[in-house]
């Protein structure tokens, strides 16, 4: 109720009630008010009438001068305003909705205009610039206001009552939206608010904005209100009206001292040139029930003088973005007590690339954005205390659904966390492991987007590729123990023997690479039952740890042939670490039975959309979480749309058990009961080895089809490790080359480094006896040539700059993959004949004993020129033979043997595998039967290093030499170009024994580098003193960084070697036309060749025989 208003009876002031009023004045005459001003009308009385009484209050009151209106329906104030201009009487209002006002119309309150601005104000001061927008009928203004300040406003009218709540499910609760701007009546309102809370729409992250009018009623901690200044903590809107009409009446009272009808319109029209009230604003927050001024707006300036509170009890200012649904994964990198998983990884790339593709399209959730969170929780190892701990601190962003781990054990125990932590969320698996997930019972907040009667049907598979005979191992634990239950009955359904000891099958959960060795034995008995078909019942790590572990024992590649029964066994291609050339070896060929994947339209588009956001090869579990993500999305939108409470775990688990939809993997159906999918066929994969570049990548072999009468289908044939599509026999064949058995043979690190020691040592002492031989004997520059006649030594130069060229490619990458005839030829320049000759049996000592030959013939020719024996015994004929002989044999021992030579003598060092840990027991890896460091082997090794010493210092001595002994040689090389040719070679020769052996992708980067200086040598100093020759030289050794560089690009990005053979080829042409065209502008020809006669044509010319007209020239050639 009103307080008591009393007027002076000198003027009449008509009060006027809307009809559906409840309020009225209680009207007491002779009472003074307006204590404030101190004056009252004079002579003046105050009325009260209801609007359907109008008429007759007119006819009651006819001097009545001001009528207060107190409705706020436009219909109402319009017959009002009309009434008031036929009386020439002043029309108050509190809030006008009239479009168009008369002269005498004021509003007592501010403009719809003036608080439009406030609220625009103060959402630019937050960078709002998107919300819903709630108005009544009478508020038609707000719409065209709020779409020009943003057009991504969402306007809605509230009609009645009774649709409000319809409104927010069906309409506000899809929008997405973060901010709510109330302008309505406190009835609706406050039903809208409700309606909010209970659609879960007003929670942290969301803000609402009331107008003052609106916000009577409402009392929801952190919304905002923005309110007319000195008009804030009013909190019934009865106390508002009442106190703005006593202020307004006092006010208006305090300034016409006369009190007559005329003053007052003068004063009202000098004060409110806009027919509306002026004020500033302030901002109130509901701050624990109470209102609390937190701000001001002062000519749409924002002034925060106070702490805001927002929904969710929160400081964090609301983003005026599309809404978030927030939901988690366990893909994090510092899970205790297990390695980072790479596997887990790669395959988080697809949740984030569907999350990337929602956030990017309209097709599902269009006014919502997706936002994921990767916990650390349960990765790779399952750690209860630090799962607890995880989850229980950031307990806020596990959000909407929870994405498990592909482990079963770690999805098992995050499920198992959740349950302690009293956490209800729906959680979506991408792992076909335990078959106990499959229970709805045991896991009824679980489903997976695979299937998990893999196991049964890979034993299927097996049987199906011809295999009668296996060994098999399993981890120890519950995931391990059912897929082995189920391995053997269906091996016995199939007769599919498993040969290795049964009382040796089960290997306990390993933690880490070391305690596996404690249970070798286990793996030895499945060595020693010499079947070469393993099934692997491990999740990884274990199963990484498994493969280096063969490896240690001695298998190698084509020892064994691995089937894998975990569903992305991919740690061991994809982790980087030291110990994956041990997994290459023994994983090569693996096979393994997994869901289809990256099919249609929708699987191409997330392939190609991880490949362009991450530069990295999706695995298979990148396309099942894509598919985990997709089915939650599809869940969400499906809820939204029906105005369902999508916050509401067991709601969302049932919609994602009802979801039908076609995704990454085909077409994704969930079982009511049980947790899994529906799947008609299964995809088998194979891991295959490049053997040029050591890369595995991951292919698709065919399908199995259990329910089809066609059982496989073959879509690209196995490859077995010895590179054939021959399926091995079911027994490893035990008859080994060596005289010691495989599974002994170890890395030896030791005769690694002294390989590297020996080496280096030996390019050491070549590069200072170079620079010393450059600086005392030949440092002096050469004679341009000057169009002399060729001779045979100039070929002879000539020829060597191509098998140069072949040597120098032989020292770079390993490009067999392009070119196999090709590799071989110049492998063969030097005299690396693996590819044509077996080393076995001595066949390698023959090839040593040749070079050892060679080089002591070399040092005895070498002896015979520097001291000039030819010429000072030329009578004896011994002597005179070894002068000429040198001076011919120069150029092909001393330069073209000088590979060659230095290789093979280099290759008596490589003892870098051993049985044991001692230098003794290591052997030469070009020869097994020859163990290391002891006899015969130390004594080779001895005359090698001798031959090393004595032959590289003589050879680059005599480069240079035999050119100046040469009379008849014309095209000569610059000795410092000799030089830096023999420091080039020997640097690369180095290179190929050491850094290649371990890591070809540093050797390639290296050698392109050397080579690539060395060229730029010859560019630059001029090698020769023919402009030809240099030019060839030159491009012969352009044309060899184009092989390597191909090569070693090879390595990095893989793809169809016929493309990168094309573009060798291409790119070869190319240098040889540039050169032919460049020889042609720039080169002319500085040698001639002298004409002979032509015995053909001069005996056909003597014997008169047809056609013996010849001109003088045709006589000579």
């Amino acid at each position: 109720m009103f307080k008591f208003i009393t007027v002076s009876s000198s003027l009449e002031i008509l009060l006027i009630h809307p009809d559906d009023s409840d309020n009225d004045f209680i009207i007491a005459n002779n009472i003074s008010i307006f204590e404030l001003s101190k004056k009252t009308f004079s002579s003046a009385d105050l009325h009260e009438c209801w609007f359907s009484n109008i008429r007759t209050c007119v006819e009651e009151y006819p001097n009545a001068g001001i009528f207060l209106d107190l409705s706020i329906e436009s219909t109402t104030q319009y017959l009002l305003a009309q009434i008031c201009q036929n009386l020439d009487a002043i029309h108050l209002v509190i809030q006008a909705t009239l479009k168009y006002w008369d002269r005498w119309t004021y509003s007592i309150t501010t403009s719809l205009k003036d608080q439009m601005a406030a609220f625009f104000a103060l959402s630019s001061y937050h960078n709002w610039s998107q919300g819903s927008v709630f108005f009544n009928e009478e508020n038609y203004q707000i719409k065209e206001k709020f779409l020009e300040f943003s057009t991504d406003f969402k306007i809605s009218m509230i009609e009645s009552l009774t649709s409000v709540n319809d409104l927010v499910r069906r309409e506000i609760s899809k929008l997405g939206v973060n901010l709510y701007y109330v302008f309505v009546h406190p009835s609706d309102a406050i039903i809208l608010q409700d309606s909010l809370i209970n659609h879960k729409l007003l929670v942290s992250g969301n803000g609402i904005i009331y107008t003052q009018a609106s916000s009577y009623g409402c009392n929801y901690d952190g919304a905002l209100i923005v309110t007319e200044a000195d008009y804030e903590y009013y909190s019934t809107l009865l106390e508002y009206i009442e106190d703005l009409i006593i202020n307004t009446i006092g006010f208006i009272t305090k300034n016409t001292p006369t009190g007559s009808i005329q003053e007052v319109k003068l004063f009202l029209e000098s004060l409110m040139p806009s027919h509306y009230s002026k004020r500033n604003f302030s901002l109130v927050n509901i701050q624990n029930g109470k209102r609390a001024k937190v701000g001001s707006i002062t000519n749409n300036q924002i002034t925060i003088f106070s702490k805001i509170i927002f929904p969710g009890n929160t400081t964090l200012i609301p983003k005026s973005a599309k809404k978030m649904l927030n939901f988690s994964i366990s893909a994090g990198t510092t899970n205790p007590g297990s390695q980072s998983s790479m596997t887990q990884k790669l395959g988080s790339m697809g949740a984030y690339a569907l999350v990337q593709k929602i956030n990017e399209g309209n097709d599902l959730l269009p006014n919502f954005n997706m936002n994921l969170f990767s916990f650390d929780c349960g990765v790779t190892l399952y750690n209860a205390n630090f799962a607890k701990t995880c989850f229980r601190q950031d307990f806020d962003k596990i959000g909407l659904a929870h994405l498990t781990s592909y482990g079963s054990l770690m999805a098992i125990g995050t499920m198992k966390t959740f349950f302690f932590l009293n956490i209800t969320v729906p959680s979506i698996g991408s792992t076909n492991g335990d078959p106990s997930l499959s229970s709805v019972k045991n896991y009824p907040m679980y489903v997976r987007v695979v299937s998990s009667v893999t196991y049964n049907e890979g034993i299927v598979l097996i049987k199906a590729l011809g295999w009668k005979k296996a060994a098999i191992l399993y981890e120890n634990s519950s995931w391990g123990i059912s897929i082995y239950t189920i391995s053997i009955k269906t091996a016995k359904s199939v007769d599919l023997e498993f040969i290795n000891p049964e009382n040796l099958r089960a290997v306990p959960p390993i933690l880490d690479r070391n305690s596996i060795r404690n249970y070798k034995y286990l793996f030895q008995s499945v060595i020693d039952s010499h079947a070469m078909l393993f099934i692997m019942v491990f999740q990884c790590p274990m199963c990484n740890y498994a493969l280096e572990l063969f490896y240690d024992l001695g298998l190698r590649k084509g020892d064994i042939v691995v089937y894998s029964h975990n569903p992305d066994p991919l740690d061991f291609i994809s982790t980087a670490d030291s110990y994956l050339y041990k997994r290459k070896e023994i994983g090569c060929s693996m096979t393994r039975l997994v869901m289809p994947v990256w099919l249609g339209e929708v699987g191409q588009d997330a392939l190609k959309r991880i490949w362009s956001t991450y530069n990295t090869r999706p695995t298979t579990l990148s396309c099942y979480y894509f598919d985990s993500a997709y089915l939650l999305a599809h869940a969400l939108d499906y809820m939204i749309n029906r105005g369902q409470d999508y916050t509401d775990p067991i709601n969302a688990m049932q919609a994602i058990r009802n979801q039908r939809f076609l995704s990454c993997s085909g077409y994704v159906l969930i079982e009511q009961n049980p947790n899994d999918r529906l799947f008609d066929a299964y995809q088998f994969d194979q891991v295959t080895l490049n053997q040029t570049t050591g890369n595995l990548s991951i292919n698709i072999a065919g399908y199995l089809k259990p329910f089809s009468t066609q059982l496989i289908y073959i879509l690209n044939p196995l490859i077995y490790p010895d590179g054939t599509m021959k399926k091995p026999s079911d027994l490893r064949n035990v008859n080994d080359d060596c005289p010691f058995p495989k599974n002994k043979i170890k890395t030896f690190a030791k005769g690694r480094g002294l390989l590297f020691g020996i080496c280096f040592t030996s390019a050491f002492i070549a590069g200072i006896v170079t620079i010393v031989i450059k600086k005392k004997l030949w440092n002096f520059a050469i004679i341009e040539l000057l169009e002399p006649e060729a001779s045979f030594q100039d070929f002879i130069v000539a020829a060597t700059i191509f098998i140069e060229s072949f040597q120098f490619a032989s020292m770079g990458p390993d490009f067999s993959v392009l070119s196999t005839l090709l590799y071989s030829l110049t492998q063969l320049t030097t005299i690396d004949l693996e590819n044509f000759i077996k080393f076995e049996k001595g066949m390698f000592w023959i090839i040593v004993n040749i070079v050892f030959c060679g080089i002591w013939l070399w040092v005895l020719l070498c002896i015979v020129i520097l001291l000039r024996l030819h010429e000072k015994y030329d009578n004896l004929w011994v002597f005179r033979n070894l002068g000429l002989l040198g001076e011919n044999l120069m150029p092909i021992l001393g330069n073209l043997c000088f590979i060659p030579f230095i290789s093979i003598c280099l290759d008596i060092f490589q003892c870098d595998q051993s049985i044991g840990d001692n230098f003794t027991e290591s052997f030469l890896s070009k020869d097994c039967y020859c163990f290391c460091w002891k006899e015969e082997h130390l004594t080779y090794a001895i005359i090698s290093f001798i031959c090393l010493l004595a032959y590289q210092p003589l050879a680059v001595l005599f480069r240079p030499l035999w050119q100046e002994l040469q009379l008849m040689l014309h095209v000569k090389a610059l000795p410092l170009y000799l030089m830096v040719k023999s420091i080039a070679q020997i640097a690369l020769i180095v290179l190929n024994k050491t850094i290649k052996r371990t890591n070809a992708l540093s050797h390639g980067i290296t050698f392109i580098f050397i080579m690539s200086l060395y060229v730029w040598y010859i560019l630059v100093f001029k090698a020769f003193n023919y402009g030809r020759f240099n030019l060839w030289q030159a491009l012969s050794l352009i044309a060899v960084i184009w092989l390597a560089f191909l090569s070693t690009f090879i390595l990095v990005a893989h793809g169809n070697t016929i493309v990168y053979f094309l573009l060798l080829i291409i790119g070869w042409i190319f240098i040889g036309v540039f050169g032919i065209f460049v020889q042609k502008k720039k080169y002319p020809s500085l040698l001639f060749k002298k004409k002979v006669r032509n015995e053909y044509a001069l005996f056909r010319f003597a014997f008169n025989f047809r056609s013996s007209i010849y001109s003088i020239d045709e006589l000579y050639e």
